[in-house]
């Protein structure tokens, strides 16, 4: 269940940004995005999502045309001619009057994504980014309501380069109690489980090591 919500909402934000970097994107994208807006039910008079803060200039957008905005760009001047630099990108995908997708930059490079999943305004997933802007991490939140501790974490490779490069699993990490502490352990090899460790005392460390699927 978890999965299939995961992709549908994945599906859902590429739409979004498909339409926020064309502008001139075809009708029938336009109509999709406004089936969900539509969807939702929600009325217009809920009030809109503050965004941005002090000394950031923000840029509103309607991509499905419901005469409401539900995509910003939050943007921040930097240098001596204090040229506008994007920081930030915010949805409201269900137009519910609360954030949905954030995504974050550093220097015209993508570094954050978080994901509110079930539209409950916490966000549910983030997903981490190098320099590069390669996925290495990604945290979960589905049962811990600390926003320091996930409840799941998955840690990618890239393999290959150029046209070639992937990337690929190679570690899983899950606190089953909540405690803080991961206590499961899953090691990943060129996208087959190697092994499995468990903590089954909870002090951190594993104490039983199992053969994966190779």
């Amino acid at each position: 269940m978890l999965r299939k919500r995961y992709c549908f909402f994945l599906c859902l934000v590429a739409l979004t940004w498909g339409l926020a970097g064309c502008g001139s994107s075809s009708e029938n994208v336009k109509k999709e995005a406004s089936k969900v807006a539509a969807k939702s039910g929600v009325s217009t008079q809920i009030p809109e999502p503050v965004v941005g803060a002090a000394g950031e200039k923000v840029k509103k957008y309607d991509l499905n045309k419901d005469k409401r905005p539900d995509l910003w760009k939050v943007y921040v001047p930097k240098g001596p001619k204090k040229i506008l630099a994007l920081v930030r990108i915010e949805i409201d995908l269900d137009a519910n009057g609360k954030i949905d997708v954030r995504r974050f930059y550093k220097d015209n490079s993508k570094t954050r994504e978080e994901f509110d999943l079930d539209f409950d305004g916490r966000f549910d997933v983030i997903h981490f980014f190098d320099d590069k802007g390669n996925l290495f991490k990604k945290a979960y939140f589905m049962r811990s309501r600390n926003p320091r501790r996930p409840d799941l974490l998955k840690y990618y490779e890239v393999v290959g380069k150029k046209k070639s490069k992937k990337i690929v699993l190679v570690r899983k990490e899950r606190d089953d109690n909540l405690d803080g502490r991961v206590d499961y352990w899953e090691y990943w090899e060129n996208g087959t489980l190697d092994r499995i460790g468990r903590d089954t005392d909870f002090d951190g460390s594993v104490d039983v090591w199992e053969k994966g699927s190779r």
